[in-house]
């Protein structure tokens, strides 16, 4: 192996598991069961509707993302001007859904907005930086730019990689096999010679097998798999791939 791949959100960084914490416990405070689940399901049923849906969707951008990310990144400021009001239509549906009280959308988009702002890594990650140190490592991750750099640096990953491509800021994303293909050529490496490490089956894995690099599917429980990708190994816990 002469580079590594590494997914960012829910391979090394929890980031469905805390979105899903934060929403029930604001849904709690309330007495209403399911938040998390009715929030998600307006924000992808809204985020459809928004003008910004196409170019969210080829970069990787989720519903859920939309909900937190500032959108500060020049360019973007379309994407910032329509966000506040996307957000408070989505909790004011999931709260109309659940009989919560409507009158609290715009707060709990704000709450929201503002305790979802925390980056845990999963427990074995430093310990597989550690190990896999001496290794080039690029970073592939999906996403508006300001929110994956405020990810990144919220984890204290910004030392492990020897690069970042971030799809907002090239203009295409996993599982494109150009955004693949532009790590790979960074190092002048091989297909056959990288391994891909991710949680996504679909972005992550499927996407590297029609590059032909080595993939690694990190099951989080998260995710179903996808019919056409190919795994060359499934593990529960990135110290299982080494």
């Amino acid at each position: 192996m002469r580079l590594l791949l590494l997914d960012l959100d829910d391979t090394l960084l929890q980031d469905l598991p805390v979105s899903r914490r934060v929403l029930e416990e604001l849904g709690r405070e309330l007495g209403l069961l399911g938040f998390f689940r009715a929030v998600k399901e307006e924000a992808e049923a809204l985020f459809k509707e928004s003008p910004i849906y196409s170019w969210a969707k080829r970069i990787g951008h989720s519903a859920l993302e939309a909900l937190w990310a500032r959108y500060s990144t020049f360019g973007l400021e379309r994407a910032a001007e329509w966000a506040w009001p996307f957000r408070e239509e989505v909790f004011r549906r999931a709260l109309r859904r659940l009989g919560g009280p409507e009158e609290k959308a715009r707060a709990l988009a704000q709450a929201f907005f503002e305790a979802r702002r925390v980056f845990p890594l999963f427990p074995e990650v430093p310990e597989f930086l550690r190990r896999t140190e001496g290794v080039p490592r690029a970073l592939l991750t999906n996403g508006v730019p300001d929110l994956q750099r405020e990810k990144l640096q919220g984890a204290g990953l910004w030392e492990a990689f020897d690069l970042f491509l971030i799809s907002g800021e090239v203009g295409l994303g996993k599982p494109e096999p150009g955004f693949f293909r532009m790590a790979l050529a960074a190092f002048q490496v091989r297909p056959e010679e990288a391994w891909m490490l991710g949680d996504n089956p679909e972005k992550d894995i499927l996407g590297a097998n029609r590059v032909g690099i080595h993939a690694v599917w990190v099951d989080r429980k998260e995710r179903p798999p996808h019919p056409e990708a190919r795994p060359d190994r499934v593990v529960l816990s990135l110290l299982e791939a080494l």
